[in-house]
């Protein structure tokens, strides 16, 4: 009994030499937690973090896909996907100066095509829609044309 008694405290005692020895030698590192990322996309070696009214761009994109779609199988179009867009007036540019007249003209033709669509959903108010995005593009930020251009229907 007295030999695991003194096993058992030479055990223990071994234990916290070797652990604190240890610590003495190493100081104890710390890994920071990992910060959430922020939304951005990688081009060409620069960190792209988009502004307001690309956000709101994408999700005008997102719906028109959906309105897209719905249009294709002559389901009825949803009015709430029709709605909702005067943030573009309102949000923050990546380039602030390109806020200009010209813009608000394009951005408020937008919204006045979009709510045409959005009393008679045909094919023909739809693409007027998507050449109302196409026609803003060509002053603003032209990178993707194309990819609205693939949104079009044909009658």
């Amino acid at each position: 009994m007295l030999t695991k008694k003194l096993l058992v405290a030479v055990f223990l005692l071994g234990s916290a030499t070797f652990f604190s020895s240890c610590s003495e030698n190493n100081p104890e590192v710390t890994v920071p937690k990992e910060a959430p990322k922020p939304a951005v996309k990688k081009s060409k070696g620069v960190l792209y973090k988009p502004s307001p009214l690309a956000k709101e761009m994408r999700k005008m994109y997102e719906n028109m896909k959906v309105v897209n779609a719905l249009l294709k199988s002559n389901a009825s179009v949803t009015d709430s996907l029709l709605q909702g867009y005067e943030g573009i007036l309102t949000a923050q540019a990546t380039n602030p100066a390109d806020l200009n007249a010209e813009f608000y003209g394009f951005a408020n033709g937008w919204l006045s095509e979009v709510a045409v669509l959005r009393d008679q959903p045909t094919l023909a108010n739809y693409n007027a829609v998507m050449n109302a995005c196409v026609n803003c593009h060509e002053s603003f930020c032209p990178g993707p044309i194309a990819k609205i251009k693939k949104l079009k229907l044909v009658p």
